[in-house]
């Protein structure tokens, strides 16, 4: 997969849960209609985060080869770890919704996805410096 294709994908799914959580957090995370005011303000945060990161991977989509595109990659492939164990710990909790399997399925794949065509497309000067 090329750069591009990858960059563009990541930041159309992470606009789009963005805007999700900003828009409709208590929908998004299944609360109760009489949810504390201020538990759907703090709701908003990874929404915001989401949005940041589709921003960037938007802007980065038609970056040249360079140390500041593999530190996107590299910083792509951390949150998506995260995101993975995040969206795992919510599932296996009882009473959990299992259609959540289907965004750590996701999750993975963007992993997979990120590490794979970095690590192909890192630029000299950071390989150079690691080895």
């Amino acid at each position: 997969m090329k750069p591009k294709v990858l960059f563009t994908i990541a930041a159309i799914y992470m606009g789009l849960l963005g805007i999700l959580l900003l828009a409709s957090p208590a929908m998004a995370f299944g609360l109760a209609p009489d949810a504390p005011a201020s538990l759907i303000a703090k709701l908003r945060l990874p929404g915001s985060l989401f949005l940041a990161f589709a921003v960037m991977n938007w802007f980065a989509r038609n970056s040249d080869v360079s140390s500041a595109r593999d530190a996107i990659f590299i910083g792509n492939t951390a949150a998506f770890v995260f995101i993975t164990i995040v969206d795992f710990l919510i599932t296996i909790i009882p009473g959990a919704n299992p259609s959540n399997w289907i965004f750590i399925a996701i999750d993975l794949f963007f992993v997979i996805a990120f590490f794979v065509v970095g690590r192909t497309n890192m630029s000299t000067s950071l390989s150079k410096s690691a080895s």
